[in-house]
């Protein structure tokens, strides 16, 4: 079974309705399938290497994994661009341009560590999109909470 055609068709016949389960436990139906499209379109890529692969299960069920936290990063992003739409008090609006202008007091790097913390990004991922050590992006937020909070 040389043909990676054969070979992928075998692979999804083989997993596709336990990924499909996987989603099925946070997702809908439809999301489910979705997702688990998008899990198997991301194995397509792994097929050139299937002879050196052991674990096929393993596999794909790690690729899963891997769209399962972009999904939820995604609905986080959804929920909480809902929240935003909220109309807010007079009070909220001080406190919002009091916020802003603190953060406008910071430079341009750490105003983009904030906001990509605020989109959901972990540090290990700022540190890769900012080309630096997570521990500088700890460091970095540290320091913006005490200028925020401290004023």
């Amino acid at each position: 079974m040389n043909n990676p055609y054969d070979q992928f068709d075998a692979l999804y016949d083989k997993h596709y309705q336990a990924v499909v389960r996987y989603f099925f436990k946070r997702f809908g139906a439809d999301e489910a399938e979705d997702l688990a499209q998008q899990t198997f379109m991301k194995l397509w890529a792994y097929l050139p290497n299937y002879p050196y692969i052991k674990n096929e299960r393993a596999l794909i069920f790690g690729i899963a994994k891997g769209v399962l936290v972009d999904a939820l990063r995604r609905q986080k992003s959804r929920d909480s661009l809902e929240a935003c739409e909220e109309l807010p008090s007079n009070e909220q609006i001080y406190e919002s341009i009091e916020m802003q202008e603190l953060l406008y007091s910071l430079s341009a790097r750490d105003r983009e560590i904030v906001a990509l913390k605020n989109a959901g990004f972990s540090s290990r991922e700022i540190a890769k999109i900012q080309q630096c050590k997570p521990s500088t992006i700890r460091s970095r937020l540290q320091i913006i909470r005490q200028k925020l909070i401290g004023g």
